[in-house]
C-alpha cells in the first residue's frame, strides 16, 4: 500500500477543489483552496518517542539502509504503529481541521482536497509526513546513524500491510532463530521499546500494624460491625453482644 493510500484511506480526501498552494511544518499542514485557507494541525511526539522510532529503525538493516540512502519505505508506517504512534492519522478525529468557509455542517471540499493533496505529497516526499509529526528528514537521519544497530525491533516481514499475515504467538520468526517482535523483546539495550515498556515487579503487599482490624470495627457503626468477620478482641467477636446477669 502506498503512502497516498494510507492517507487517503485514513482521511478519505477527494481532489474535487483545486489546492492552490500546500505547505507541510511541525505540527500543521497549510493550504490555499479556491480563495480559503485551511489548516490541519496534529499532536507533536516529544524527544523520546523519536528516539525509540528511530532505535526501532535503525535496529533493523532494510530499514537503517533505506533511511540513510534518504528513503522511507510505506512497511515505516507498520514500525510507527507497533511503538504506539501513527505516522499517518487514524481519522480526523485525531486532528484539528478548520477551513475559513462558511459550511461547517461538516467537512467541507476544501478539507478534503488539502487531505488529497497531502496523500500526493506523502509519495512524493514520505518525509513531509515525519516533518509533520516534528522532525525533519535530517534529523531522522542522523538519528538513526547515530543508533547502534542490532537492537531488536519490529522487522521488515512484521512490517508488511498484508491481510495474510498472521503473527506467530511464540514471538520467533519463521526461518529465523533469533528474531522477535518488537512488543516481546527481551534486550539490555534501553533503546529498545521492550526495554523501555518492560514493567519492574510490583513491591510486596506492606504488614498492617497490628490491632488495626480492631480499631476499624470499633469505629464501624453496630449494623456494619455485625457484618465484618475476622476480627477480634479479647478473645471475643465485636458481633457478640455482651448479656448482663
Amino acid at each position: 500500500m502506498s503512502w497516498s493510500e494510507l492517507v487517503g484511506q485514513a482521511l478519505e480526501g477527494s481532489g474535487g477543489a483545486a489546492v492552490e498552494r500546500i505547505a507541510v511544518r511541525p505540527g500543521e499542514v497549510t493550504a490555499r483552496v479556491r480563495g480559503h485557507e485551511v489548516s490541519l494541525i496534529r499532536t507533536l511526539w516529544p524527544d523520546e518517542e523519536w528516539t525509540r522510532v528511530c532505535a526501532a529503525l535503525a535496529s533493523q538493516p532494510l530499514f537503517r539502509a533505506r533511511v540513510l540512502s534518504g528513503e522511507l519505505p510505506e512497511a515505516a508506517a507498520r514500525v510507527f504503529e507497533l511503538l504506539g504512534l501513527d505516522l499517518v492519522p487514524r481519522g480526523w478525529g485525531d486532528l484539528v481541521a478548520t477551513c475559513s468557509c462558511d459550511h461547517w455542517e461538516g467537512r467541507c471540499a476544501h478539507l478534503a482536497a488539502t487531505a488529497a493533496a497531502l496523500a500526493a505529497e506523502a509519495d512524493r516526499d514520505p518525509f513531509s509526513l515525519v516533518r509533520w509529526a516534528g522532525r525533519e528528514r535530517r534529523a531522522v537521519v542522523e538519528l538513526v546513524k547515530d543508533l547502534p544497530s542490532g537492537t531488536m525491533g519490529p522487522s521488515a516481514h512484521e512490517a508488511s500491510f498484508g491481510d495474510d499475515h498472521h503473527r506467530n504467538p511464540t514471538g520467533e520468526h519463521p526461518g529465523s532463530g533469533n528474531g522477535v517482535f518488537a512488543t516481546q523483546a527481551q534486550t539490555a539495550d534501553p533503546l529498545s521499546p521492550a526495554a523501555f515498556w518492560s514493567a519492574s515487579p510490583p513491591p510486596p503487599v506492606p504488614p498492617l500494624p497490628e490491632g488495626v482490624g480492631d480499631r476499624v470495627r470499633a469505629a464501624a457503626p453496630g449494623h456494619v460491625a455485625d457484618h465484618l468477620p475476622g476480627f477480634h478482641r479479647f478473645g471475643k467477636p465485636f458481633s457478640v453482644r455482651e448479656e448482663g446477669p
